[in-house]
């Protein structure tokens, strides 16, 4: 008998797909950020003011999505019966290899499947400028009232959030710092990584070379110095 793999592995080599560099570093970037896998399957789902975001996935995943168009979502809040709206759209599921490096499967103690989201063990390999431009996109901002940017990396074990500081480190030489972001409604700590005034022109440089955080989030970016 086959294992599950090794069907996965047929099953991406009949549909022919040549996933380049740049957009496997697209995926594991928005993976990274605000994307979900689930068999396979990345789900593309952002709100109304990020409908250009959907967009531009929507063209760079033109391999390995569906042909169907992106989906406008209406959804009304049960509590303030506010109506908002979303654009949604998903890939095929040709992204098994992605979902094993991203989730930990575990059995909670009702016997029901659990899909953790985790750092992969390789993420040294594609932790380059166009991993951290898409992952800015979902999770980063500009500081307010002092030059500098940070990630949202509350999600993230000790751990992991080390892991981060240190490869802006070794990877680009910024001396990124794991800064405390106050409390959640819930009282829960919140944690973010910060990149410092005196590294910022040099991260930057690193999210600018692409089109996506100039023309889609300037917002994002301090002016240029």
């Amino acid at each position: 008998m086959r294992s599950v793999s090794d069907k996965n592995k047929k099953k991406w080599e009949k549909s022919k797909i040549q996933i380049s560099k740049e957009l496997r570093d697209i995926i594991h970037g928005y993976v990274m950020s605000d994307g979900y896998l689930r068999n396979g399957c990345l789900t593309v789902h952002q709100g109304e003011k990020q409908k250009a975001y959907v967009k531009w996935l929507y063209d760079k995943f033109q391999i390995i999505r569906t042909p169907t168009p992106i989906k406008e979502v209406l959804m009304t809040h049960s509590k303030t019966h506010r109506q908002s709206r979303s654009f949604r759209f998903f890939t095929r599921s040709v992204l098994h290899g992605f979902e094993n490096m991203w989730y930990q499967v575990s059995i909670d103690a009702d016997g029901h499947r659990k899909s953790t989201k985790k750092l992969p063990r390789n993420i040294q390999c594609f932790f380059n400028e166009t991993f951290v431009t898409v992952w800015f996109a979902g999770d980063g901002t500009k500081i307010i009232g002092s030059k500098g940017a940070k990630f949202e990396v509350t999600a993230f074990t000790v751990e992991e959030r080390l892991i981060l500081k240190n490869l802006f480190f070794t990877k680009f030489g910024i001396r990124a710092q794991i800064i405390s972001s106050g409390l959640s409604k819930a009282g829960r700590p919140q944690w973010a990584l910060k990149i410092p005034a005196e590294d910022y022109q040099k991260f930057r440089n690193i999210i600018t070379k692409m089109d996506l955080i100039p023309n889609l989030f300037p917002y994002k970016l301090h002016k240029k110095t």
